[in-house]
């Protein structure tokens, strides 16, 4: 497509749209919305409360796909790199459950926010729940139309004078979560953290998901991370393929991890390999990010 790799415009007739996903032709599964969950979270501090309780207001139709406590989670892990970072990277938007928690984390914490999917429906989708969700902080955000290492080859290595946190939760097959945080090798000293989700994510063969074993492919088998998100029992439903794709949970295993890259190297990809080794050959159509 001819905006893969570039930054997009929001789609502002969406903004009187009832229905932005039937508008956009997103469908909508399993309609789980974490926010009739989140009550359970609130009470452990203002500012966890007070994005919870913004984000609870906004009745739309959409699905999450990440729990409550890693919702949670996220805003605590930003609340204690405070300062040390100016952007967010999130790659991967879906229908935007983590955009709208980064919006309001970016009104207490400020940092801009660059929004990056290879499908154009999700971004738009995405931006347009966080404008209903967080109006105040849609100045701070940026569609980008791609994946991590278009990303990084067209804006992180052109930009020396931030620092970045990336929020992996796009692909999770195990060849593109490696090629997404390979390209992150060529602009190493910009990255504070990198923090990924569905690291516990199984399913049928043909998808591939594996993206705690692509964690261990990049930085090596002495991964240094703090574990984030929910750990589910055998006990769960979750734990059993569902009636979509066949995806389940590992039992016992966290959500997420939170990566500092200081106490992380890359042992992958060698130096003598070039970051445009790692670019989609072909633009990518749009699709599930």
């Amino acid at each position: 497509m001819a905006s893969f790799g570039t930054f997009i415009e929001p789609d502002v007739t969406l903004q009187g749209c009832a229905d932005p996903a039937a508008a956009l032709d997103i469908r909508v599964l399993s309609g789980y919305q974490a926010r009739h969950e989140l009550t359970s979270q609130t009470h452990q501090n203002r500012i966890v409360d007070s994005i919870v309780s913004r984000i609870g207001n906004l009745s739309l139709n959409y699905e999450d796909q990440c729990s409550p406590q890693y919702y949670t989670d996220l805003i605590t892990t930003l609340r204690d790199m405070n300062g040390q970072f100016d952007r967010l990277v999130e790659v991967g938007v879906f229908m935007g459950g983590s955009s709208c928690y980064f919006a309001g984390c970016s009104q207490f914490f400020d940092f801009d926010i660059d929004m990056v999917d290879v499908n154009i429906a999700y971004l738009k989708f995405a931006y347009e729940r966080v404008r209903r969700t967080y109006p105040e902080a849609v100045g701070r955000i940026r569609l980008f139309h791609g994946d991590l290492p278009s990303y990084t080859r067209h804006v992180l290595s052109e930009d020396q004078n931030r620092r970045y946190i990336v929020h992996h939760d796009g692909a999770h097959n195990f060849d593109q979560v490696v090629k997404d945080m390979s390209a992150l090798y060529y602009v190493r000293e910009q990255i504070f953290a990198v923090i990924a989700q569905d690291t516990h994510l199984r399913g049928a063969i043909k998808h591939m998901n594996f993206v705690d074993l692509a964690l261990y492919a990049v930085f090596g088998t002495d991964l240094k991370f703090a574990p984030i998100g929910a750990v589910y029992g055998d006990e769960t439903e979750r734990t059993r393929p569902n009636r979509y794709e066949g995806n389940y949970f590992m039992a016992g295993c966290h959500e997420g991890v939170v990566l500092p890259m200081a106490a992380n190297r890359f042992v992958y990809p060698h130096p003598d390999l070039c970051i445009d080794d790692f670019l989609p050959r072909v633009p990518a159509m749009a699709g599930v990010a």
